[in-house]
């Protein structure tokens, strides 16, 4: 099989890298969050009673989205503020920082900023000692290169290193599709492909539940990644960029429309997947009458994006999620992660740049319950975003970049 174009940072002219280096994050910060505190409840005895105040230990998985590469218009891995696994501050949340208001000890975050570790045997290696913690996510990481065998590795031995590990609440989010799907526009993904994706994912699930007791387990579906050509060739820097430097994730760069629409049927199938391996453990779990795990598809941007603009894309490269998109991720994920009443519309709010992070009381609990699809808002179903996906994203026919 054909592996997938990495996501993550290809070589970039040295000509150009000094203009990439002086680009930072300039917009001002201000925090969303306005929750009053509340009385935690009693210690849960089972994952069907665990409350953001119950846990205590954060562990994170994943590709250059989660690393934070770029994420402040820097060549940096912004780690301390990903969106799932970043200390994070009031005025770049994330979702440890959200726990951490309920919570009297969280630990695993990701702390520092940082180059991405070993450049030219990425995904490989990209772990920082002493700052990235339980934050194993690497820079080009993808099932099919074997990533998430790797950064298993790196969780396994870390996570030794905490006291009281089986008795600990503890959050794993697990988000590795991108890089999987990039390159992926030309056709159907075949069963195979698709087996060999979902088989990795299973296998990490598999480690983490054999290994520790007391895991809440979030998989992450992935929105519809034509959103960010169309946001890419509104801007003249960014079209110039992908069109003559970058070569970043297949046709996002280059695809014309029936490729874009395409990728993101693609999307949808690896979503869907996600979904039946979660209510298969779901199954599992039951079946072994383990009341002290839980595997949740978090489906926030499910089927989305036209919901984003550009404030969501990093001002490097225009293509990987900005300051802003980090904040807005962790908030999606928090909110879905306490939607227990009408998970199929999402409790009634779409992700979306801005939103608030929901208040939970004392009664609270994370979602616990079957696997539920979402149904997808009528203003972007069937569409890649606002508008048809042909009239939407002008076909690309020049592709002889530097990367073409």
């Amino acid at each position: 099989t054909t592996s997938p174009m990495p996501i993550m940072p290809p070589p970039i002219p040295k000509e150009f890298l000094v203009l990439l280096l002086t680009v930072s994050a300039s917009a001002k910060y201000s925090s969303l969050f306005d929750c009053p505190r509340i009385d935690p409840p009693p210690m849960a005895e089972n994952v069907s009673e665990l409350h953001p105040a119950h846990v205590s230990i954060v562990m994170a998985a994943g590709d250059s989205i989660t690393a934070a590469f770029a994420a402040r218009g820097t060549l940096l891995e912004a780690r301390d503020i990903s969106w799932s696994i970043g200390v994070g501050s009031k005025d770049q949340i994330t979702l440890p920082w959200l726990l951490a208001q309920y919570s009297q000890k969280v630990e695993g975050m990701s702390t520092k900023a940082k180059l991405p570790k070993g450049v030219t045997h990425l995904p490989h290696g990209d772990y920082h000692d002493g700052t990235d913690h339980l934050n194993v996510a690497e820079s080009e990481g993808a099932v099919h290169d074997n990533s998430l065998v790797e950064q298993w590795g790196l969780l396994s031995s870390h996570l030794k290193k905490y006291d009281d590990l089986d008795s600990r609440w503890k959050v794993l989010t697990i988000w590795m599709t991108a890089n999987d799907v990039c390159g992926k526009c030309d056709g159907p993904l075949s069963e195979q492909y698709l087996a060999e994706w979902g088989g990795g994912t299973e296998q990490f699930i598999a480690n983490i539940t054999s290994m520790t007791k007391r895991v809440y387990i979030n998989l992450i579906s992935t929105l519809d990644l034509s959103r960010v050509a169309y946001l890419q060739r509104q801007q003249a820097y960014c079209k110039f960029e992908h069109q003559h430097l970058l070569n970043e994730c297949g046709c996002i760069d280059k695809g014309n429309a029936t490729q874009l629409a395409q990728m993101d049927e693609n999307v949808h199938t690896m979503n869907t997947e996600l979904h039946k391996i979660a209510a298969k453990w779901q199954q599992k779990f039951a079946d072994q009458g383990r009341s002290d795990v839980a595997i949740e598809v978090q489906p926030f941007q499910e089927g989305l994006g036209d919901t984003l603009d550009f404030e969501f894309l990093s001002d490097l490269d225009c293509f990987h999620p900005s300051h802003h998109a980090h904040q807005s991720l962790a908030i999606g994920l928090w909110n879905s992660m306490l939607c227990t009443d009408d998970r199929a519309h999402r409790c009634g709010s779409l992700f979306s740049k801005d939103m608030k992070p929901v208040c939970p009381d004392t009664n609270s609990r994370f979602y616990t319950g079957p696997d539920v699809v979402p149904v997808i808002p009528p203003a972007v179903s069937g569409t890649t975003y606002s508008g048809s996906p042909s009239a939407a994203v002008a076909p690309n026919t020049d592709d002889d970049g530097i990367f073409g």
